[in-house]
């Protein structure tokens, strides 16, 4: 059987000591042609912490990890008996494995570094927002520009009864 991407649910917080987990157990028990390997789908992203951006592996799935595996009746039980993991992903009563497709373009994500923010946002002119960090954070504006190759987004924020243009981070920013 070929071995194959599967998306495994393990408590939040705890997918790094879960695929510690599942790798030695692979040593210990020579199981490597069966689980070949753990992947834990995460991004750089750039935040600000004080006046500095600092860049940052982020977790794209929380609480979600993949297992390169042969799905059966001695591996799958191996891996759900496990404390932190929740089980195997599922539609309806089958587990069905990830496409080659989407394993390749999660992985490319990570890989790359793109941001998260700006592919999955698809911030466009006058959208609403909401600033989540920095001076003028919780208030709402309405997008006026939206420069993605350099990250940013003009917003237009209402005080003192007239629209004021405020450029910010794609990344410091949610969509309404």
């Amino acid at each position: 059987m070929p071995l194959k991407w599967y998306v495994l649910n393990v408590h939040a917080g705890k997918e790094e000591f879960v695929a510690q987990k599942i790798m030695q157990m692979v040593s210990a028990l020579g199981l490597k042609k069966q689980i070949a390997d753990v992947y834990i789908p995460k991004q750089s992203r750039v935040e600000l912490k004080g006046n500095k951006k600092v860049t940052v592996k982020k977790r794209m799935f929380p609480g979600y990890i993949l297992v390169k595996m042969v799905y059966n009746e001695k591996t799958a039980p191996l891996l759900t008996n496990i404390e932190e993991v929740r089980g195997f992903v599922r539609t309806g009563s089958k587990v069905y494995p990830l496409s080659e497709e989407e394993v390749a373009n999660l992985m490319d994500i990570g890989k790359k570094g793109k941001k998260v923010a700006s592919s999955s946002l698809k911030i466009r002119v006058n959208d609403a927002v909401r600033i989540v960090d920095g001076v003028f954070k919780d208030l709402i504006g309405k997008v006026a520009e939206v420069d993605e190759e350099k990250g940013k987004v003009k917003v237009l924020l209402t005080m003192w009864d007239r629209e004021v243009p405020y450029e910010v981070d794609i990344n410091l920013i949610e969509k309404l």
